[in-house]
C-alpha cells in the first residue's frame, strides 16, 4: 500500500530522484528487489517519526554503468537510460558510427565524422589519389626492371627482352635476358640472321645478301616500315622496323573529334557515358577508374567494370594480406600466414604422436574448440571464440 509519492532532492543523494513511500511492506521490498536502478532504504519521518520506505534512483550516466557508445550521450531516466548518438555518427545509440556521407574512396575507413583513413597507397582527404610509388622516388629497381604503378601497390616488372627466373625479387633483381633466337620469340625474316643482345635481338643481314628487312608476325610477313593494328585488339598499333615488330597502345587524343572511344573510353563527354559507385553517391566519368573491394573498377561508356587488383608475385613459403591492404606479403611466422607453400614432406607430430601432414587440421586432444593445423612441420593453434 503506498501512501505518498513525491520527488526529493539532496547534496547526499547528488540530486538523485527519489521516491518516498509511506509504509513498507514485504510487497514493496520484493517489488523493489526486481528492479536492480532503485536502492532502498528504511527511514523515519521527520514530522510525526513513522517508518518509511526511501527508494533511490541509480543514475547509470553518472556512474558509467551503462552500454552506450562513446560516441554516444546518455540521458538518466526513472527506471533506467537511454543513449543519442553524438551529431556527426549514426547508429542506435550502443553502437555508434562516424558518417562520411560515403565519400571515403578506394576502400578507406570513416573513423570519425568526415574524416577518412586511407588504405596503404592511397591519400588524399577522401582517399582519392594513388600515390604513386614509381614518380615519388620511393621505390629503386633494378636496371633489368621497370617500376609500374598499381592502385594502391606497385612491382618491378622485368622490361621487354628479359624475364623472371622464378625467384620474383621485390626490386627486380631476378630479371634475366631472353634469348629471342633460341626461343624463336623474334620477328626477322628468313633472309636475316637473328643475333641475341642483353634485353633483346638483332636482325642482322649475312655479308653479300641484299636483305628486304621484313618482320614475320603471325605468321604472315609485314614489310619494313609497314603500320598495322591488331587483329585482337583494335586499340594497339604495330609497325615493322627493320626486321623486328614493335607493338604500341594507341594514343588517345581527346581533342580529335574522331577519336575511337571504344579505345579511348575518357574522351566520351556524354552525360549517358558516366557511371554511378556503388556506394549510390558518387559520379565518375567515362573511362575513370577507382578501387572498391580490392578490385580495380572503370566506367566504361556508362558501365561499370570491376576486376581482380593486380598484385606483384610474391614467391615465399608462407604468406599473408594485412589489414586494410589487398595483396599479400611474404611473413616468417607461420602462424600469422593466410596462405601457405605446403610441402607434404614437411610433417608435423601431435600430442597423441600421430604424424600430420602439412595443411591438415584436427581439434587438440582434452578440448572442443582449440584448433590445431600443420604448416610445413609448425603446428599452430587457436581457439575458436563461437566455440566456448
Amino acid at each position: 500500500f503506498i501512501a505518498n509519492k513525491t520527488n526529493l532532492a539532496s547534496t547526499e543523494t547528488n540530486q538523485k530522484s527519489m521516491l518516498k513511500f509511506r509504509f513498507c511492506s514485504d510487497f514493496l521490498f520484493t517489488a523493489s528487489a526486481n528492479l536492480p536502478h532503485l536502492h532502498r532504504f528504511l527511514e523515519l519521518d521527520e514530522t510525526d517519526g513513522r517508518p518509511f520506505c526511501l527508494l533511490l534512483e541509480h543514475d547509470e550516466c553518472l556512474s558509467g554503468l551503462h552500454n552506450c557508445d562513446e560516441n554516444a550521450l546518455c540521458f538518466n531516466m526513472v527506471g533506467g537510460h537511454s543513449c543519442s548518438c553524438k551529431p556527426g555518427y549514426t547508429g542506435n545509440g550502443t553502437v555508434c558510427k562516424a558518417m562520411c556521407d560515403g565519400l571515403c574512396q578506394n576502400g578507406g575507413s570513416c573513423i570519425s565524422p568526415n574524416n577518412c583513413v586511407c588504405q596503404q597507397g592511397f591519400t588524399g582527404e577522401r582517399c582519392e589519389t594513388d600515390i604513386d610509388e614509381c614518380a615519388d622516388g620511393f621505390v629503386e629497381c633494378d636496371s633489368k626492371s621497370t617500376c609500374v604503378n598499381l592502385p594502391g601497390w606497385y612491382h618491378c616488372e622485368c622490361r621487354d627482352g628479359y624475364h623472371d627466373n622464378g625467384l620474383f625479387s621485390a626490386n627486380g633483381e631476378s630479371c634475366v635476358d631472353i634469348n629471342e633466337c633460341k626461343t624463336g620469340r623474334n620477328t626477322c625474316a628468313n633472309d636475316t640472321v637473328c643475333f641475341n643482345l642483353e634485353g633483346g635481338y638483332d636482325c642482322r643481314c649475312p655479308h653479300g645478301h641484299n636483305c628486304t628487312g621484313d618482320c614475320i608476325h603471325d605468321n604472315k610477313v609485314k614489310h619494313s616500315g609497314q603500320i598495322w593494328v591488331l587483329d585482337s585488339d583494335r586499340c594497339s598499333v604495330c609497325s615493322c622496323q627493320a626486321g623486328q615488330v614493335m607493338c604500341r597502345r594507341m594514343v588517345c587524343d581527346c581533342d580529335n573529334p574522331n577519336a575511337d572511344l571504344f579505345c579511348c573510353p575518357e574522351c566520351d563527354p556524354r552525360l549517358s557515358s558516366q557511371c554511378l559507385h556503388q556506394n549510390g553517391l558518387l559520379t565518375y566519368g567515362s573511362g575513370d577508374t577507382w578501387v572498391e573491394n580490392c578490385q580495380q573498377c572503370q566506367c566504361l561508356p556508362g558501365q561499370v567494370d570491376c576486376w581482380p587488383l593486380p598484385c606483384p608475385p610474391v614467391d615465399c613459403e608462407f604468406t599473408m594480406v594485412p589489414e586494410g591492404e589487398c595483396c599479400p606479403r611474404c611473413v616468417t611466422d607461420p602462424c600469422q600466414a593466410d596462405t601457405i607453400r605446403n610441402d607434404i614432406t614437411k610433417t608435423c607430430t601431435d600430442e597423441h604422436n600421430i604424424s600430420r601432414f602439412s595443411g591438415s587440421s584436427w581439434i587438440k586432444h582434452g578440448t572442443e574448440c582449440t584448433l590445431c593445423q600443420c604448416k610445413n612441420g609448425h603446428i599452430c593453434c587457436s581457439v575458436d571464440p563461437m566455440c566456448l
